[in-house]
């Protein structure tokens, strides 16, 4: 018996047929749809979203080949397997069907066995492709992530302020890049070992998802930095977010072992507006020389990219 839930569309102008075929496929647990002309059928899979559909080649006005045709240059319908269903006494072109995109043919009068066997078939060849296809894009999702932090990754934080950067640029949005850096992060790991700067290392992932916006765009930089993308923000705004991080920072205690653990954070702010930044490596280059100088000037503090003549000493 198949799998209850498995949906076919029959397309098909012959009212004969069309109950014949229903009668056979709800024996086995499908759900059965129904059209009447090519038409309506493109419409219904685009709704009913059938894991197969049983075609008729000669129908009026809009044919089968046509039909499939169409079915096939459409994205929400090209994938599902269609069946071309024609008379004993047709002439037609299966050549023709199969380059357009059919996935096989059955003859009427149908023998019920050989209607049943070939949608099941077909329907189980969909699901297998549905499967296959969840699998790829959880991933494909796994590929952007860090394996420490479960935030995205160095590689995906460069494609996403890339994307994010020409957006901006076109509509002349705001766009701002923030750059974190744990202090003394060295010092941690060399305490109290690996395991407790990773355990803090999450921890500290947590409190930045838990500090932005849904649109905003949370990374692992690399080591124990981390990086921002904040769409649609002032730098102003910008920075009272990256204020409200540091502080929920420097007030956490991490505790590790029974021992607790205190840390702060430096972060270096910039605006793709407003330091005029004419690229997305440029903005990164600025919040990078925020986070020097956020350094350099004592850590545990926010700093905004401010243009100077000296250059970033090594």
């Amino acid at each position: 018996m198949e799998e209850k839930g498995n949906k076919v569309l029959i397309i098909d102008d012959n009212k004969l047929i069309r109950q014949l075929a229903t009668t056979l496929l709800s024996k086995k647990n499908y759900n059965v749809l129904t059209a009447e002309n090519g038409e309506q059928g493109i419409e219904l899979a685009q709704s009913f979203k059938p894991e197969v559909i049983l075609l008729d080649v000669m129908m009026p006005e809009v044919d089968g080949y046509e039909v499939c045709k169409r079915l096939k240059s459409n994205d929400k319908t090209k994938n599902i397997p269609i069946i071309m269903v024609t008379s004993m006494t047709e002439s037609i072109d299966k050549i023709k069907g199969l380059e357009l995109g059919a996935a096989d043919y059955v003859t009427k009068p149908f023998d019920h066995g050989e209607l049943q066997a070939r949608v099941a078939t077909q329907a189980k060849m969909k699901n297998l492709w549905d499967e296959l296809q969840e699998k790829n894009l959880i991933l494909e999702e796994l590929s952007k992530k860090d394996g420490l932090t479960d935030l995205y990754n160095h590689r995906h934080f460069h494609e996403r302020i890339s994307e994010e950067f020409k957006r901006a640029k076109r509509y002349k949005l705001p766009l701002c890049c923030v750059l974190i850096d744990l202090d003394h992060f060295k010092n941690v790991n060399d305490t109290y070992g690996h395991q407790a700067g990773d355990k803090i290392l999450k921890s500290l992932a947590e409190i930045v998802v838990g500090n932005i916006r849904e649109v905003d765009i949370a990374a692992r930089y690399g080591g124990e930095e981390f990086a921002l993308i904040l769409p649609h923000i002032a730098l102003k705004d910008a920075v009272i977010m990256a204020n409200r991080i540091r502080t929920n920072v420097e007030s956490e205690v991490f505790r590790f072992n029974d021992t607790n653990i205190n840390i702060t954070i430096s972060m270096g702010v910039a605006g793709m507006l407003d330091n005029k930044a004419s690229s997305y490596n440029e903005l990164i280059r600025f919040a990078d020389e925020a986070l020097y100088a956020a350094k350099a000037n004592g850590r545990n503090r926010v700093e905004t990219y401010k243009k100077s003549g000296a250059p970033r000493p090594p």
